[in-house]
Parts: structure tokens; C-alpha cells; sequence
């Protein structure tokens, strides 16, 4: 609360300054709509500005009755559905994805991972503004474990581009894996081994962030309620996290073909005081749970004895660099961290020290130029007529993920079943049929450094394991 207190006072403080004509973000959709002036034109608009027939509401507190002059709405479609009020200070904007896996499981006898069709995510999101100082976002998600749950809720309040404050459930500004691009624009169907395993998600909390040198370097610091998975407030310590990124050429003329490198890192604090099992670690899917859809999902490298409890500190810290160029993409983050682990509950916690990193490149094949990993719009998309081909984008990825010793001997898991030292190649290409349907196709080879039980029933053991896996997402 002291966070909230502090970064509320900050922006009452500061001089408030937003100008309506400031110029909207280049990363902001150009919607096809009439202008401003053309809609003020309408019989609904005319109408509400000369005040025909306000509607009467009583006021609050008051016996009284008011009148309230109702605001004229327009509705566009873009990347999602949107309604806004003539002059822009009121949005609602309704938006979904949905991701459908087919995943083929090779040795095809693994248990409990399993060929089949998967559902990793489907989600609404609710987001919009009440006028220029404040955003709200809502977005609910069906995971794969087949429940329905709050993904984000918060409210963002803004006193210019360079200092906002965000507070609610939001997510976590840790690792450019997780902070700078969300999963409807990822290349690969998934994060890298550290990101799915240990990235930090979304988490309640209060986040100051912005952009500052005209856009050239973003940050966001905050406090959160440090839970690892799960909605309640069940730890009761705060952790701190922290995030940079910057793009030192973004207006260059010299070095142009650098103006989209960003570099930066970010870090993350906290203290685990609510004993907790922790996850196994999996190479395919990113979940906040341990059931039987979970486990079916994904090929899992590490799994936890059982009373194995997450405990003590946690320290993280990532570097980063990405760059965009014409077709081009390239992104490699490199991850440390320790983290408290105890055998039993009420013992004491053993620090285990965690290495990771990933390198990502794909290019375009059919002339599309990207800045960044946003909607892609193809040149030619897939349309009824059939003169389109969509977009194709191929790629690559290594990942790898090295767990310290003590995982072994102090007897928080079996070193005759699983691996501490893991690495996975993933090579495909993605389909953008049109900007909104994308599909992607994967073969995600699995290396460890030593044999991982795949079957216990038929004591199945090997050093790798593969996984073709195709992906179908709609998201507007």
C-alpha cells in the first residue's frame, strides 16, 4: 500500500498537462472511419449536441432530478470491435483469441503426454478509456485445463506518455519474452524453456511505467502480491520488479537500419513465505496448474518428489536484444535466477541457481516488413475470389534451460527419472491467411542431458523426444 500511496500523491502532484491534439502513437490502428466533423453532422449527433430531449437521471444524493445529455457512438472494426464517442474520449473495444493445437507426441507412447487436439487458449478481452486520463482493461480466459478465469483487470491512469500508473492484475513488466509482446504475436506457438517455466505472468499489483526521450526508452517498475499461479493473495510479502527497454537509434539517419533495436533487461525480487508446490518443468505449454489436461499437453523434463514445497527467496534477472528489419526478425534474451526450494514443508529452503536463454530469427518469404511483432497484414491475404496466398514466415529457435545441481542432492527430485540441462529446437513456418487467422507449423526437437522417463509403466526412457505441432489462431 505504501507503493500505491507514494505513486497516487506523484501524479496528483505533477503538473497536469495532456494535450488533446498530442499525436497518437505510430503503433496505434488506422481506422477507416468518417471524421469527427462528418459524424457531428448526424441526425443522433445534432440532436444530443442541441439537446433535444435529455434524459432525466437523478443525481446522486440528491431528491433533485438532473439532466444528462446523452453521448453519440460510433462503431468501427478493426483489430477487434470498437464503439467510441465523437471526439474519442469514451472506447469500448471487444476482442478474442482463440488458439486450437493439434500436437503429435513422438515416441507416441509417452504418459501422460498425449497426441490430441488442445485448446492452450481462449479469451475475451473488454479495454477501452473514460476520457483521456483514464484506461480500463478486462479480459477473461478459458486455459487449457478447461476453466474459466480473470486474465487481466485493472485500470491504467494516465498523466502524460512519459508516467503512467497501472493498478490491478495486470501483466508482470519481467522479461522482454513476456513484457514487450503477448502470445497472439509470438513467432513460435510458445515462449522459450526459462519464460514458460519461470516467467512471472500476470500478478495484482501497482505499476508506474511510460515512455521517455520521445519513445526511445520505455520502463515500468512495480510491487506486486508475489504469487506464483492463482488469483488470491495467499503470500505476504510484496515482490518488486523492474523493466528497460530501449531503442537508441529510433531516429537515426545514419544507422536506419538499426531504428528498430531494442536492448534492455529487466529484474525481479520477492520472498515465497506461502509454501507452495511447485510445477514441473515442460517444454510445449505454460500453465498455472498440475492436472491431467495440463500434464497431457506438454512433455515434462523435471518433476518435483512429492511435499516438495517453493519456498524463501527469489531473485531473477534477464538481458535482452531484438531487432526488426525489413522481413526480418531476431530476438535472444538470456535469463539467471535463483530460487527457494525446500524437500518438506517446514524445512529449510535450499537456493537452486537457474540459467536459460533463447535466440529466435524468421523471416518473411512473400514481402511483408515488419517494426515489430505486431498484427501482421499480408500483401496478399486469402480472400473469397482466391487470388491471395496469405503471408508466409519461416523460423527458428534455440532454447536451453540448466537447473544447479542441488535440484538432485538435496533430494528435491529423482536424478534416475528427470534432467536438470535441457535444450529444444523449434523449426516451422507460420501462414498469415489474413490478419486475422494465422497458422503456424512446428517440429519442436527435445534434447537432455540425460535420459528423462517418458512412460513409468513401461519404463520409457530417452535424450530426446519430438513434437509436430500445428496451430490454428483467430484473433481480432
Amino acid at each position: 500500500m505504501l507503493s500505491l500511496t507514494i505513486l497516487i500523491v506523484v501524479w496528483v502532484l505533477s503538473p497536469f498537462e495532456l494535450s488533446a491534439e498530442e499525436p497518437k502513437s505510430a503503433e496505434s490502428p488506422a481506422y477507416n472511419v468518417p471524421a469527427p466533423s462528418a459524424l457531428e453532422s448526424t441526425p443522433f449527433a445534432k440532436a444530443s449536441k442541441e439537446g433535444a430531449e435529455p434524459s432525466e437521471r437523478p443525481e446522486s444524493g440528491s431528491a433533485e432530478k438532473g439532466t444528462e445529455t446523452l453521448i453519440p457512438l460510433y462503431a468501427v472494426f478493426d483489430e477487434g470491435f470498437s464503439l467510441k464517442s465523437v471526439d474519442d474520449q469514451f472506447q469500448l473495444r471487444i476482442r478474442t483469441l482463440t488458439q486450437i493445437d493439434g500436437k503429435g507426441f513422438l515416441p507416441s507412447d509417452q504418459e501422460p503426454a498425449r497426441s490430441g487436439m488442445y485448446i492452450p487458449r481462449f479469451r475475451i478481452y473488454f479495454e477501452g478509456q473514460l476520457t483521456d486520463v483514464f484506461e480500463y482493461e478486462l479480459s477473461l480466459q478459458r486455459s487449457v485445463e478447461g476453466a474459466f478465469d480473470v486474465l487481466d483487470a485493472n485500470v491504467n491512469f494516465i498523466h502524460s506518455e512519459a508516467f503512467k500508473v497501472r493498478v490491478g492484475r495486470a501483466l508482470v513488466p519481467y522479461s522482454y519474452a513476456w513484457y514487450d509482446h503477448l502470445e497472439q504475436y509470438y513467432i513460435t506457438p510458445e515462449r522459450g524453456l526459462f519464460a514458460l517455466n519461470f516467467g512471472l505472468a500476470r500478478q495484482a499489483g501497482v505499476f508506474a511505467h511510460g515512455k521517455l526521450l520521445e519513445k526511445q526508452l520505455q520502463y515500468a517498475i512495480g510491487a506486486t502480491f508475489g504469487q506464483l499461479s492463482g488469483l488470491a493473495d495467499t503470500n505476504t510479502t510484496r515482490d518488486g520488479v523492474g523493466y528497460l527497454n530501449a531503442k537508441p537509434f529510433l531516429y537515426s539517419e545514419s544507422f536506419s537500419w538499426l531504428r528498430n533495436l531494442n536492448v534492455g533487461g529487466s529484474l525481479a525480487v520477492g520472498q515465497q513465505t506461502y509454501e507452495m508446490s511447485p510445477l514441473p518443468l515442460r517444454t510445449s505449454i505454460q500453465t498455472s496448474e498440475n492436472d491431467e489436461a495440463a500434464n497431457a499437453a506438454s512433455s515434462i523434463f523435471l518433476e518435483y518428489q512429492h511435499g516438495v514445497v517453493a519456498k524463501g527467496e527469489r531473485l531473477q534477472g534477464a538481458l535482452h536484444a531484438a531487432r526488426y528489419s525489413g522481413p526480418f526478425s531476431l530476438e535472444a534474451e538470456c535469463y539467471a535466477a535463483r530460487f527457494g526450494v525446500a524437500p518438506a514443508p517446514g524445512a529449510s529452503a535450499v537456493g537452486i541457481p537457474i540459467f536459460g536463454y533463447d535466440v529466435t530469427v524468421a523471416s518473411f518469404l512473400t514481402g511483408e516488413t515488419i517494426e515489430n511483432r505486431q498484427t501482421i497484414a499480408p500483401l496478399r491475404p486469402i480472400t473469397k475470389s482466391g487470388t491471395g496466398r496469405g503471408a508466409y514466415e519461416l523460423f527458428g529457435r534455440y532454447s536451453s534451460l540448466q537447473l544447479g545441481s542441488q535440484v538432485f542432492s538435496a533430494g528435491l527430485a529423482d536424478p534416475h527419472n528427470w534432467t536438470n540441462n535441457a535444450g529444444i529446437t523449434d523449426i516451422g513456418v507460420n501462414w498469415y491467411l489474413n490478419r486475422y487467422v494465422r497458422m503456424t507449423f512446428d517440429w519442436q526437437h527435445s534434447m537432455y542431458s540425460s535420459p528423462v522417463l517418458l512412460n513409468e509403466q513401461k519404463d520409457l526412457r530417452s535424450k530426446t523426444n519430438d513434437l509436430l505441432w500445428v496451430r490454428c489462431q483467430l484473433y481480432f
